[in-house]
C-alpha cells in the first residue's frame, strides 16, 4: 500500500512524499515548480530591495537546483558560478556580484 503526503505546497513549490509501507524504510520524494509563481515571488522581493542594508537576500534558488547541489557536492565557488551566471539571473533577487 502506497501513501502520499504533500508536505509542502507554497510559494510555487509542491512536495509529495511517496511511502510504500511494504517497505517503511524508504520514500521517494515528488517536486512540482510552478516557476511563474516562483519568479514572481523573487520580482516582488527584488523590488522590496533597501540600497545600502547590510543584509541582502542574494537569491532565490529553485530547490531542484539546491538537490543537485548536494549531490554533486558543491563549494562555495560552485555555488558563486551559478549565482553569477547570466542565465540564472532570473532567480537572483540582490543586483550585485557574489
Amino acid at each position: 500500500m502506497e501513501s502520499r503526503i504533500v508536505y509542502r505546497n507554497s510559494d510555487g513549490v509542491k512536495r509529495t512524499a511517496l511511502v510504500d509501507y511494504s517497505d517503511p524504510t524508504k520514500f521517494t520524494v515528488h517536486t512540482e515548480v510552478e516557476m511563474d509563481e516562483v519568479l514572481e515571488g523573487i520580482k516582488r522581493a527584488r523590488e522590496s530591495v533597501v540600497p545600502g542594508s547590510t543584509n541582502k537576500l542574494v537569491a532565490r534558488v529553485p530547490m531542484t537546483v539546491y538537490e543537485q547541489s548536494l549531490l554533486e557536492q558543491w563549494d562555495e565557488a560552485d555555488w558563486k558560478k551559478w549565482l553569477n551566471d547570466p542565465d540564472n539571473a532570473a532567480f537572483r533577487v540582490w543586483p550585485g556580484r557574489v
